[in-house]
This record gives structure tokens, sequence and C-alpha cells, in this order.
């Protein structure tokens, strides 16, 4: 029985003083998937300023006579 608990003994501390891999959190990950996977900033910053000046210019004709707009 002593052989026995001497095995597990030196089998729990070699598992011990193993070094642990560093785990990655969740949003990290995420982060990253997103970051391979979206567009850049710079053409989404086009879209939004493209979108955004075709409704201001239809809104402004819209003001000058509803047949315009």
């Amino acid at each position: 029985m002593t052989a026995w608990a001497e095995a597990f003994v030196s089998e729990r501390t070699a598992v011990a003083r193993s070094p642990r891999k560093s785990r990655v959190p969740l949003t990290i990950r995420a982060a990253r998937w997103l970051a391979r996977k979206l567009p850049r900033w710079a053409a989404i910053r086009t879209l939004l300023l493209s979108v955004a000046g075709f409704g201001l210019l239809t809104a402004a004709a819209w003001m000058l006579h509803m047949a315009v707009g």
C-alpha cells in the first residue's frame, strides 16, 4: 500500500510542478475574431459618412419641396 501512495504523491507533485498554459479570456478571443472578420475602420467610416450625407441631402431637398425630396 505504501508503494501505491508514494506513486500517487510523486505523480501529484509532478503535475503540480508542470507549467500550465495561460488561458485567454473569452472577451479577448471574441475581439480578436471580430478584428479579423470586420472591415477596417476607414471602410466603415466611409460607408457611414456616405449614407449620412445622402440622407441629409434628401432631407434638405424634402424641406425645399416635397416632390423633390
